[in-house]
């Protein structure tokens, strides 16, 4: 995840997030304190003080780091998907899901940090919610122009509506309540079942059946 920043390891700002998140893994980051960090770092307090206004400012950017690349994992099994628009955003939703699973399975302190974030609304969730919404919005756009998908709002809204049914796929806060009681099988389905309805909503009434209510 941090490639590119510790291929500078000199940088402070890198060796204070380096360090925080080493810290994290053992201790949890409700328990980290500016002081600790500082202290893993081999430097005063007033120098994290530089680079971060805050410990909830070190601990937001960490988090903006995992979500953006949960988000990152969803759009490459989109593009590897076929070439309906329904498979393209259930393969979002389903590798989205995957990345955040195995930050709960195997990282249950960065699980806490993302659930938390995810809560109580950080900033980096505000971006992270806000780019869900557009990569949604395009797959849902590109099927309404061909005629996969047609929408009953606004693209933006209908996403906003695919992300809310996606909750237990999508939000980190819910995953790690929740994450017992699905299986893979069964959150993949939800995926397929989100997209199918979309598409089902592509059948004109002309051509409903007479019968349907």
């Amino acid at each position: 995840l941090y490639r590119a920043l510790r291929g500078d390891p000199q940088v402070q700002a890198t060796r204070v997030l380096l360090e925080t998140e080493r810290l994290l893994r053992i201790y949890g980051h409700r328990k980290i304190r500016v002081a600790d960090v500082a202290d893993a770092c081999g430097f005063s307090a007033a120098n994290v003080y530089r680079y971060f206004s805050s410990r909830h400012a070190i601990l937001d950017t960490l988090a903006c780091h995992y979500l953006r690349e949960a988000e990152r994992t969803g759009v490459a099994c989109a593009i590897c998907s076929s070439g309906s628009a329904r498979d393209r955003l259930s393969g979002f939703l389903t590798g989205l899901n995957t990345a955040l699973m195995i930050f709960s399975d195997s990282e249950p302190q960065l699980s806490e940090l993302l659930a938390d974030a995810a809560a109580e609304q950080w900033p980096c969730y505000a971006r992270y919610d806000a780019l869900l919404v557009r990569r949604i919005a395009k797959i849902l756009t590109e099927a309404s122009a061909s005629g996969e998908f047609r929408l009953e709002g606004d693209t933006e809204q209908e996403a906003r509506r695919v992300k809310a049914a996606a909750c237990a796929l999508v939000e980190p806060d819910v995953i790690r309540l929740s994450r017992d009681k699905y299986d893979a099988g069964t959150r993949e389905a939800l995926s397929r079942l989100i997209a199918t309805a979309l598409l089902n909503q592509s059948v004109s009434p002309s051509r409903a059946s007479p019968h349907a209510d």
